[in-house]
């Protein structure tokens, strides 16, 4: 079950700004975003969180994100939501 934008983020109903605007556009569980808009947005919101961190991408990390094609769908999806939770709780 899909959860609304507001039990992962700090939105509450009734706030100002950017994320009530686009639950208004798109629903509170950004139900009328197609995947490829939700996908957009994933690597617009990841290429923004990559600037605030100094470090190098690694020639193997690189490398390996060129190979893949080789993945299946899901397996790219499952490898977003594990690095995601990595980012979420991780120190560095």
């Amino acid at each position: 079950m899909v959860k609304p934008i507001g039990y992962f983020c700090s939105f509450t109903p009734g706030d100002i700004g950017l994320l009530t605007e686009m639950e208004e556009a798109w629903g509170a569980q950004f139900q009328e975003l197609n995947n490829c808009e939700r996908l957009w947005m994933i690597v617009k919101l990841g290429e923004d969180l990559c600037t605030e961190y100094e470090n190098n991408i690694r020639a193997s990390v690189s490398e390996s994100m060129e190979r893949m094609d080789e993945l299946q769908p899901g397996d790219k999806v499952g490898l977003i939501e594990a690095l995601i939770n990595q980012v979420k709780y991780s120190n560095s």
